[in-house]
């Protein structure tokens, strides 16, 4: 399946055990995350053939969040995801 046709604004989001584990220490939040797999901006470079990155800035709070899901048929699970300050 390709990224492009894989709808992200219906398609079903699950979070890989390893994410909560990491949350705490890296302190993201989960409905940034959420919202970044369903508008955020594709990082081709970073995408291999299930894996994809996306990537949004969230300017309220000044932060980055880049996060990295597997697809299924309409299912992107949630792998990691990390954050920067600032663009």
């Amino acid at each position: 399946m390709d990224v492009k046709r894989l709808d992200r604004a219906t398609a079903e989001i699950t979070f890989d055990p390893h994410l909560f584990t990491r949350q705490l220490e890296r302190n993201f939040d989960i409905d940034f995350v959420e919202e970044t797999v369903r508008t955020g901006e594709v990082v081709e470079e970073k995408c291999e053939t299930h894996k994809m990155c996306f990537r949004k800035y969230h300017g309220k709070e000044k932060q980055t969040y880049y996060v990295i899901g597997i697809f299924h048929d309409n299912l992107i699970e949630v792998k990691t995801t990390w954050l920067i300050k600032g663009k």
